[in-house]
């Protein structure tokens, strides 16, 4: 007879969210093209819209808040952003990352997800880029 898990057993047996983010990401949605890399608690942002922007630091996440949330600390990147917190949502679905930051510096988080197409927001979908495998 097959055993049924507790739902906080199920998380403990899945990928955390950090491990999930590992990697690079490639946006497929939303006003800006960009790419995203996580390495552990490190990320870099880059923005190619014309001219590329770069932002670098830390974050952490809150995988229990609803949505999820990641607070991204900007080390490096245009100066009226160094030094500032993003507060951002998340939701990772397999491959697919929705994100959305406030303002860098502003001290309210949004609550829920905007239209990717919401001009005063950066609401971006994006897909894990995996490696290609040699057959």
């Amino acid at each position: 007879m097959p055993t049924t898990m507790s739902a906080p057993a199920a998380r403990a047996h899945r990928r955390s969210d950090l491990d999930q983010l590992q990697g690079i990401w490639k946006s497929i949605a939303g006003k800006q093209e960009a790419r995203l890399l996580i390495a552990g608690h490190r990320f870099t942002f880059e923005f190619c819209d014309g001219q590329c922007q770069f932002y670098m630091g830390t974050f952490d996440l809150n995988p229990d808040a609803t949505p999820p949330q990641m607070d991204m600390h900007i080390q490096e990147g245009p100066d009226t952003h160094k030094g500032q917190l993003a507060l951002c949502l998340y939701h990772l679905d397999g491959d697919i990352l929705r994100w959305c930051p406030s303002k860098p510096g502003s001290k309210v988080r949004l609550t829920s997800f905007p239209s990717v197409d919401d001009h005063k927001y950066v609401s971006l979908i994006f897909k894990h880029v995996r490696p290609q495998r040699a057959h």
